[in-house]
């Protein structure tokens, strides 16, 4: 079963279609707080409840949560922040009726003591600008109270990121969870999202199959939605593909062993690489001589390529060979800048690209802030398909699936070099959906070392944890 995650747009259009089909707006406000209430429970100390809310929907929703905790006899303030909702609206209206604290200024940090909880009901999925004026003031406000050990829940996403993008363009709000409600919200797990989001929860609100009602814009990548790789008891080298690595050239020797490495514990039955020509060569790995003749004989036996880990600049005739075979092909790194300066004519054999944001930038002259952008006008220059890396690794487009990890401890030397490796060895076995099972089991190698206690690890860490990683696809 896929998990669809929603833009700000298609969030709307669902919220428009099922208010208007299924349930009135106030009902599924009283749901989203309600859900809120729940997880805001979680951290009761018995501190004070303290509920921000802005003009929109997302606004309604902290008065939602506000009149359930009035209703819990908890100590609860309202504070509406901006323009003030409509005052006859039914769930403003119901909590003024029942007499609920409702003050107009932000009060002195002073007042907000550890433990209190603070429900940010500001912008929502509302945000089309820098955040500025009061609520803008809000948001640093939240910040600085959290720091001062309150706990922050945030309706739908955090105050100040894109819902769409996960960019903050100003200001944001940092929270401890946010509460998805109605749809997952793609922002939240990609781009700055981690960095704000804190621990992500969902309530679909009684709205069952929403891509019945609309389309949704992107997948999270999932284990249950991933090609199997068992394999018969009796295959053999001879079957399970061979794997041409062009890389760790000139001193970047390390690279092309890792990709080949990677490639082998990733199930490829023969490895070969074009570079390492050195003692410490491992020796899983075939060597092929560098030289344009030979490499080329050997290159056209090949069931994959993985071009560019630390390959350098001067590999042009190499890359111009593997680029008009009709053989799957995997750029990374230097092959990415040999792409971005020559721009080849189109390939017609399968070719996945791995960019980080900065080689992004490179074949792109500049690099849209919206990674969603980005995926799709990279698609677009230089057809392929991609592996957009970074917190919540984008892949895609058409369909566009997002990672749901983020952790620094893969920000490390050889870490794509690896992950290169692993997408080469799937291709080579003929792995039906090649770019999200890569990015998935890169990262499941990295959650059992992290699971290990192992706050920093290394690219050969990584590796020595790829064959748990599989066992767990087979």
């Amino acid at each position: 079963m896929q998990v669809e995650l929603y833009d700000s747009h298609s969030s709307r259009q669902l919220d428009r279609i099922y208010c208007q089909t299924k349930a009135p707006a106030s009902l599924l406000m009283m749901r989203a707080a309600s859900a809120v209430f729940e997880k805001l429970q979680g951290f009761d100390a018995g501190g004070k409840i303290w509920c921000l809310a802005g003009a929109g929907n997302n606004g309604g929703d902290a008065y939602g949560v506000a009149v359930l905790a009035l209703l819990k006899q908890r100590a609860v303030c309202l504070i509406p922040c901006g323009i003030a909702i409509d005052p006859i609206h039914p769930v403003i209206a119901f909590s003024k009726e029942l007499g609920l604290n409702i003050q107009s200024d932000l009060p002195d940090l002073k007042q907000i003591s550890p433990g209190d909880i603070i429900i940010d009901g500001l912008l929502g999925i509302g945000l089309n600008r820098p955040p500025e004026g009061d609520i803008k003031t809000a948001i640093n406000w939240v910040n600085q109270a959290r720091k001062n050990g309150a706990h922050v829940i945030a309706i739908d996403v955090p105050s100040g990121l894109n819902a769409s993008s996960g960019l903050a363009p100003g200001a944001a709000i940092t929270a401890d969870i946010t509460m998805m409600c109605l749809t997952q919200k793609q922002g939240c797990y990609t781009g700055s999202g981690p960095d704000y989001c804190g621990e992500l929860y969902f309530d679909n609100l009684g709205c069952e199959a929403p891509e019945t009602h609309v389309e949704p814009t992107s997948y999270l990548i999932r284990q249950s939605g991933l090609p199997t790789l068992k394999r018969a008891p009796s295959g053999h080298k001879g079957t399970h593909g061979n794997v041409l690595v062009l890389g760790g050239w000139n001193g970047m020797e390390g690279a092309g062993a890792l990709a080949g490495l990677a490639a082998l514990k990733t199930g490829a039955g023969k490895v070969y690489v074009c570079g390492p020509d050195f003692a410490q060569r491992p020796l899983e790995l075939i060597g092929v001589e560098k030289s344009l003749a030979p490499f080329s004989q050997t290159a056209c036996n090949m069931d994959a390529i993985v071009a560019g880990p630390g390959l350098g600049a001067e590999a042009d005739a190499f890359l111009n060979v593997v680029w008009e075979l009709d053989i799957p092909l995997v750029l990374d790194a230097d092959g990415l800048h040999w792409l971005a300066r020559t721009r080849p004519k189109p390939r017609s054999a399968p070719w996945i690209a791995t960019p980080h944001p900065g080689e992004a930038r490179g074949l792109l002259g500049t690099l849209p802030e919206d990674r969603f952008a980005a995926i799709q006008d990279l698609k677009g220059r230089y057809g392929g398909q991609w592996v957009l890396k970074g917190a919540g690794t984008l892949t895609g487009p058409d369909p566009i699936y997002i990672n749901p990890f983020a952790n620094s401890a893969l920000g490390t030397a050889g870490s794509g070099d690896v992950l290169a490796g692993i997408l080469g060895a799937l291709l080579a076995q003929g792995c039906a959906a090649p770019e999200r099972t890569a990015v998935w089991l890169h990262s499941k190698a990295a959650s059992l070392l992290i699971e290990e206690g192992h706050a920093r690890i290394t690219a050969g860490d990584l590796i020595g944890q790829l064959g748990r990683a599989v066992d767990a696809l087979s």
